[in-house]
């Protein structure tokens, strides 16, 4: 992970959007005094969740919003955003490049973003902290901070170290650990006292609460006694009349199942009288279809007939032309007598069509025989030669063939009109038989009717006997019930059965009850209530709890022992894991301190040691309630020395000095700057910024602090805000800061070979 870009915008003298890319190891800020180059250290310090606008050289907050000049107007908000490669993950986000973050408006509204969405300010301390990212770490150093660490005291340093060697997380869970402590102790003696006031109030209500016992199961026996002397008594009356509630149901459902009945025979009564009519209208309709069938019917019969004698007189008249002795005859002649004939056939026409019934064709017999002996004459003659002419003449056969057509197509006709009549005259004597069979049912269904009718009012007869009887019952069992909620006042649940008529389940017949002997321990039993006296009801309900929460605070009493014992293990782990691992971070930073002191002033010493003091009681620790004992035995073997602070020694080369304050300014400033490098050497942050730590360094001592920055540049990240030319070599790539007349600061290119111009 590393600090790719800077993005600004209205913060402090940088009105515009300013970027500045930090693509090397090493970047270097410059410009002259009052440029705003430090508002860059300033931007950064920012995002990084810095609240303290003393420390961002403002006195309130919209001060770091740019203000306006006499040719810019000011600003609304200020914006600056810190964009990481996360490529490697070391920021616990699942993104290759996160966005952080802050702006300020000048209504005093603030936002922080993480990637566009809004977040809270300690999520995003959060993530910077445990990336190795921290406001309060070695990020941003500035000049002032690094003098601090030597006017700083022991015990102040401390706290400096605490952070530069990693220990402090585990120091702040001791304190919250403490806290706990001091809490769960605080509790311990509220539960302690609680069972101390509690206790006799217990043993107080346990004895009325034995009493109380004793009393309810004299009531639960006397209860049992009469439970079953009022089962038994309710037994004797419920088997002289359980007999009958059964005839009562089993006359009631008969009287419902015959009223029934009833309903539906005159249901269906109802429903044939209405059939009947039903029949009237159809027979006359089907009747009437059956007569213009026969009407029809008898209309074709004649026309057959008809038909039948055209084509028996055409059939003669072929007969006689195929005999051999047939000659040519006088057609003229044939024809005045054919017309005779068909005279008396028209006649013969004229009588049939008003024929009404078939049985008048019997009569026409007699005219048939003499347009048949009409023809016979004539045919004689012809055969005998007295109309026969000389030459021949052929027969014709078409008009045979049409009377034959006609009579096949007549008598189809009539053939289908006979079975449609044979249809309507099956549907009349269908129809008749339904009736028939509809009049017997309906005489079948009164009988029927009345016999029910009187079997309802026998029933009913008995019903009404049965009612007197159960009218009896009813006051002998009302006599019981009001017996029973005498004894029975104070049970609402067999009060409410006993309302409900649900009072004692029937059970099987049993043997013999001694009635006068269940009276007698019943009589007993309400004595001994008399004996033992009234106790409230609601006492064992005070008594269990009671109970329960004597035993509910006696667990947590055990519960919060067990939790303070655990928090005590708690607290000296954390202690033990503070000391192993400050004292070998420690020892770390002062190696590494030695090392850049060396290098830096070409020689002489220095180190960091640990004041002690000695405490009598090393188990008495520090809690917001004053100090709580961890061990509650220690002796002076186990007793331990406490980190009172930190001390600093450093001896120039050629030179001997008791105290930090006989060191010159330049020698104090390269202390300080060997003691920030051996932090930042042992616990690497991914970048730091370094914001004129090298004001008050010369030359030879400036290309000292170069070496150790080009040492450190691999494991982090450095922009060096400065005026020195030699830390403006060490850079990979070299912003410079210029401020116009405008009052808004601008990055402008800046060559290194113009710089040495």
């Amino acid at each position: 992970m590393y600090l790719k870009r800077l993005e600004i915008s209205g913060f402090k003298s940088f009105a515009n959007k300013t970027v500045l890319d930090f693509p090397h190891n090493v970047t270097s800020v410059v410009g002259p005094n009052g440029s705003g180059k430090s508002n860059v250290a300033d931007s950064i310090k920012w995002v990084l969740g810095e609240q303290s606008m003393k420390s961002l050289r403002g006195k309130k907050s919209e001060d770091i919003i740019f203000n306006g000049s006499n040719k810019k107007a000011k600003m609304s908000a200020a914006t600056a955003s810190l964009i990481f490669d996360n490529r490697d993950r070391k920021m616990p986000l699942d993104l290759d490049e996160v966005y952080i973050t802050r702006k300020l408006f000048r209504n005093g509204e603030s936002e922080y973003l993480i990637n566009k969405d809004k977040v809270r300010l300690s999520d995003i301390i959060d993530i910077l902290a445990r990336s190795g990212v921290s406001q309060r770490g070695y990020c941003v150093i500035n000049q002032g901070m690094a003098d601090s660490i030597l006017v700083a005291s022991p015990a102040e340093r401390m706290v400096i170290f605490e952070e530069a060697t990693g220990v402090r997380k585990f120091q702040i869970k001791k304190e919250q650990t403490i806290k706990k402590l001091e809490s769960t102790r605080k509790n311990l003696d509220r539960v302690n006292e609680l069972l101390i006031e509690i206790e006799p109030h217990l043993n107080l209500l346990k004895r009325q609460a034995t009493r109380a016992e004793r009393r309810g199961e004299v009531e639960e026996e006397l209860r049992r006694e009469q439970k079953s002397f009022f089962d038994h008594v309710w037994l004797d009356l419920i088997k002289k009349n359980s007999g009958y509630k059964k005839d009562e149901t089993m006359l009631t459902s008969q009287i419902e199942h015959n009223t029934g009945e009833v309903e539906r025979i005159k249901k269906e009564l109802s429903e044939n009288s209405v059939n009947n009519e039903s029949y009237d209208k159809n027979f006359e309709e089907l009747q009437k279809k059956l007569n213009s069938l026969q009407q029809e019917l008898n209309d074709f019969q004649r026309s057959i007939s008809i038909v039948e004698g055209r084509i028996e007189i055409e059939r003669e008249k072929m007969e006689k032309a195929k005999r051999p002795e047939f000659k040519p005859i006088n057609l003229g002649y044939v024809k005045e007598k054919i017309a005779k004939i068909i005279d008396s056939y028209n006649i013969f026409l004229s009588r049939i069509s008003d024929i009404k019934d078939i049985s008048e064709l019997e009569g026409m017999k007699r005219e048939t025989m003499e347009v048949k002996a009409g023809i016979d004459a004539l045919f004689s003659e012809i055969q005998e030669g007295r109309v026969c002419l000389k030459g021949e003449e052929s027969f014709d056969d078409t008009d045979l063939r049409n009377f034959e057509k006609e009579k096949a197509e007549i008598t189809s006709k009539a053939e289908q009109l006979r079975k449609d009549y044979e249809v309507v005259r099956a549907q009349v004597t269908e129809l008749n038989r339904d009736e028939q069979e509809k009049r017997q049912a309906f005489f079948r269904l009164e009988r029927e009717l009345q016999a029910r009718q009187d079997e309802i009012n026998r029933f009913k007869d008995n019903l009404n006997n049965i009612n007197i009887e159960v009218a009896k019952f009813e006051v002998r069992k009302e006599d019981l019930i009001n017996e029973i909620k005498t004894e029975f006042t104070d049970d609402a649940p067999l009060l409410e059965k006993i309302q409900n008529n649900e009072m004692i389940e029937i059970k099987d017949e049993p043997g013999y009850f001694n009635h006068e002997g269940a009276e007698i321990k019943i009589r007993r039993l309400k004595n001994q209530l008399e004996q033992i006296g009234g106790i409230d009801p609601l006492i064992m309900d005070e008594y269990r709890e009671t109970q329960q929460r004597f035993e509910f605070l006696s667990s947590q009493s055990k519960d919060l022992e067990e939790a303070s014992e655990s928090l005590k293990k708690v607290i000296k782990e954390l202690d033990e894991k503070v000391e192993k691992l400050f004292k070998v971070s420690f020892k770390s930073i002062g190696d590494e301190f030695d090392r850049y002191f060396k290098i830096i002033f070409g020689g002489g010493k220095a180190g960091l040691s640990i004041k002690y003091e000695t405490e009598e009681k090393e188990n008495m620790v520090e809690g917001d309630g004053g100090q709580i004992e961890v061990e509650e035995k220690e002796t002076e073997e186990t007793a331990k020395k406490k980190i009172a602070g930190i001390e600093i020694s450093a001896f120039p080369p050629g030179k001997k000095i008791n105290n930090l304050s006989m060191l010159s300014g330049g020698e104090r400033a390269l202390t300080s700057i060997a003691i920030l490098f051996a932090i930042i050497a042992h616990n690497p942050p991914p970048f730091s910024v370094l914001d004129e730590i090298d004001a008050a360094l010369d030359e030879a001592n400036s290309f000292r602090l170069s070496r150790i920055i080009k040492e450190i540049a691999d494991k982090t990240q450095f922009i060096i805000i400065t005026h020195n030319r030699e830390m403006m070599n060490q850079a990979d790539v070299l912003y410079g800061v210029t401020m116009q007349d405008d009052g808004v600061s601008k990055i402008v290119s800046v060559k290194l070979d113009e710089l040495e111009g």
